[in-house]
């Protein structure tokens, strides 16, 4: 599914010192800094502050940087740019700054993706001329993915009471980041599939045990357990729910 723009809610301040005389040029003249990442299950609890920081260079009467918010969805490498209220504009120092911070609050973002901002920089001299130029990257805020992930952690062989019989007993466990409703387990030997069986609904983190029994297997043969066997959870990974084992030989 395509990632539409966020709703974006900005907090912006800017910080200026008085300059008290030329100001050494720094190692490091301009810096784009990831100032916090904010994680949650619902939009309302994500969010990302990024933050340019300039000094004055020598010979430069005011300082300008101009945020891009920009947007990496988890399938790809490519980042693109997001267009959001405040962004795109060039943002300038009072005349005489010799340091100037600027610092933006993005809210409601949606996952899973990852945030960063491009920063452009600009020293502009006492008759509006650009005295230099530059561009630096914040670190990337991420934002996982919040829905559930069933998983089926392990799958046990037991001998069952009936002769030829044998239970089938599987740990799942939820990986997500929230909540998973009632599912269903399905156990399958050599590709012949049992009756499912009821997996409770699970909280982020928890697992439970879930036996199954059936026909006795046969020996290396193909054991399959998948979890969520009738999709009913709307998953983080749907690609993740069978764990697979060969059946031991007869007790």
């Amino acid at each position: 599914m395509p990632l539409r723009a966020p709703i974006l809610a900005l907090l912006c301040l800017a910080l200026a010192a008085p300059a008290t005389g030329a100001a050494a040029v720094p190692r490091s003249a301009a810096k784009a800094v990831l100032g916090g990442c904010e994680r949650g299950p619902d939009e309302l609890d994500r969010a990302a502050v990024f933050e340019g920081q300039m000094r004055a260079l020598r010979g430069a009467s005011r300082m300008q940087m101009r945020f891009t918010l920009q947007v990496r969805p988890p399938d790809t490498s490519r980042w693109s740019a997001v267009a959001a209220p405040g962004f795109g504009i060039w943002l300038g120092s009072a005349p005489g700054t010799s340091r100037y911070v600027y610092t933006k609050r993005v809210e409601n973002l949606l996952a899973p993706a990852s945030y960063r901002v491009l920063l452009r920089f600009r020293w502009l001299t006492a008759e509006g001329g650009v005295l230099a130029r530059a561009k630096a990257y914040s670190r990337a805020c991420r934002q996982p993915d919040p829905r559930p992930n069933l998983v089926v952690r392990s799958l046990a062989v037991q001998p069952a009471t009936g002769a030829g019989r044998n239970r089938y007993v599987a740990f799942v466990r939820n990986t997500g980041r929230s909540a998973a409703a009632a599912s269903s387990l399905r156990v399958a030997l050599d590709g012949t599939a049992l009756p499912p069986a009821p997996v409770a609904a699970l909280e982020a983190g928890e697992g439970v045990v879930v036996s199954v029994e059936g026909p006795a297997c046969t020996e290396a043969a193909p054991v399959d357990a998948d979890a969520d066997a009738a999709e009913a959870v709307d998953e983080a990974d749907e690609a993740d729910n069978r764990f697979t084992r060969l059946c031991p030989p007869p007790f």
